[in-house]
């Protein structure tokens, strides 16, 4: 696999959108850091949750603009379902390449979550430093399930097109 050259294709329009979502999300989470953090004063806190979340999206955003050359270079950086690999066996390259790109809408729906994680984290920190107590740390455990639940949705979705 590490020779083979994959026809490019862009990101559905969903990942574009959900990309978009997450960064509004981050973006969300240094207005409320820094509205917190001229509050309370020198809460680090606030301002190290969006700087850490906003890192691990900008690396995942980097892995889905050149996921194509990661891919064909160094393929074992990789972890893709086997999925990817039934394809080919199953209707060709050409979808295989379809089904490549889709797999990374995966990765936009965890930059959405990400952002939404980012900013409910900052929101919460920023309300229990001030006093005021804060009850969505409950909500954010709900989101990581969610998010499973929609990541394992998208592979079957990827899989039902593709291989059935």
């Amino acid at each position: 696999m590490a020779n083979k050259r994959l026809k490019r294709y862009g990101l559905e329009r969903v990942a574009k959108v959900l990309i978009v979502i997450g960064l509004l999300f981050v973006l969300f989470a240094w207005i409320a850091g820094a509205y917190y953090f001229g509050i309370v004063g020198m809460a680090n806190t606030l301002l190290i949750v969006p700087f850490v979340f906003t890192c691990t999206l900008v690396v995942l955003l980097l892995i889905i603009k050149y996921r194509y050359t990661l891919f064909e270079k160094y393929p074992y950086l990789m972890n893709l379902p086997s999925l990817f690999y039934r394809i080919q066996e199953k209707k060709g390259s050409d979808n295989q390449s379809v089904a490549f790109s889709m797999i990374f809408t995966v990765h936009a729906l965890v930059i959405a979550f990400l952002g939404l994680l980012s900013l409910i984290l900052t929101v919460t920190i920023g309300v229990s430093i001030k006093g005021a107590g804060s009850h969505l740390l409950y909500p954010y455990f709900a989101i990581i399930g969610i998010l499973i639940v929609s990541v394992l949705l998208q592979y079957r979705r990827i899989y039902m097109k593709f291989v059935k």
